[in-house]
């Protein structure tokens, strides 16, 4: 079927409104779904216009859903009105109005709609720590350099095994620590010497060990005086006897 631009502009209405399918709308306008879609890629101004129908149609939708889920969470009044008719008395086969009573009923909010926002708002929270944690760099901590070294290769290797056993690579690495040495500074790595940590341990168990070399020594008590046995000068004699002379 030929483009027609009537047509096409009925289709895009009905289209921002949601009031049929795609399907529902080609059946009202006699047109088949294989020319709808044929127009749209025959005519990119009919594509852009029924791509912007859709885009409006579910900005409509999302708003609201917006307003619901704000009274869910808020809750409103709903209001129920009563009307009374009673036959005319000048016209007994129509009937007239006799009261109206409106009634207000206030809905409170909806626990299932408030868990239902914390729990997406969770989610999103969840979701910003991991894409923070996964742009956060990676800093490894080693304590000597020969460690630096093995983890550099395998940097260097794409993080795969085997990078110690390529010749390039090594040669590298070796470039980059060489570099380093000779510019005085570290070039960016993922891996840090804890060289001040050291030191200070070092330092302390220096400090300590000094300590204990400036203790002055302990005097130690003096010890009693052992007193010699008499030599028996008379061993013939009975023990217990001794000569005069003593």
């Amino acid at each position: 079927m030929k483009y027609k631009e009537k047509i096409a502009t009925e289709i895009i209405r009905m289209i921002e409104q949601d009031l049929c399918s795609i399907s529902e709308i080609c059946k009202s306008f006699k047109i088949s779904r294989k020319t709808f879609y044929e127009w749209k890629k025959e005519k990119p101004e009919f594509k852009e216009a029924v791509e912007e129908a859709i885009d409006h149609r579910e900005d409509v939708m999302i708003a609201s859903a917006r307003i619901g889920l704000k009274q869910l969470l808020e809750g409103y009044v709903q209001k129920k009105e009563k009307v009374t008719y009673v036959p005319d008395k000048n016209d007994p086969l129509n009937d007239v109005e006799k009261c109206r009573v409106v009634e207000k009923k206030f809905c409170p909010p909806s626990i299932r709609a408030i868990k239902y926002v914390l729990d997406r708002e969770e989610r999103k929270k969840d979701k910003d720590r991991l894409l923070a944690s996964e742009r956060r760099p990676l800093v490894i901590e080693v304590q000597d350099e020969e460690t630096r070294r093995q983890l550099m290769i395998l940097q260097e290797n794409g993080f795969r095994s085997g990078g110690s056993l390529n010749a390039e690579v090594v040669a590298a690495v070796d470039r980059k620590l060489e570099e380093e040495r000779t510019n005085g500074h570290r070039s960016e790595a993922y891996v840090k010497v804890k060289s001040e940590e050291l030191e200070v341990e070092n330092g302390q168990e220096q400090a300590e060990q000094g300590q204990v070399m400036e203790q002055p020594p302990v005097a130690q008590p003096s010890a009693a005086p052992v007193e010699k046995p008499k030599v028996n000068l008379y061993p013939f004699l009975p023990p217990g006897y001794t000569s005069r002379t003593d």
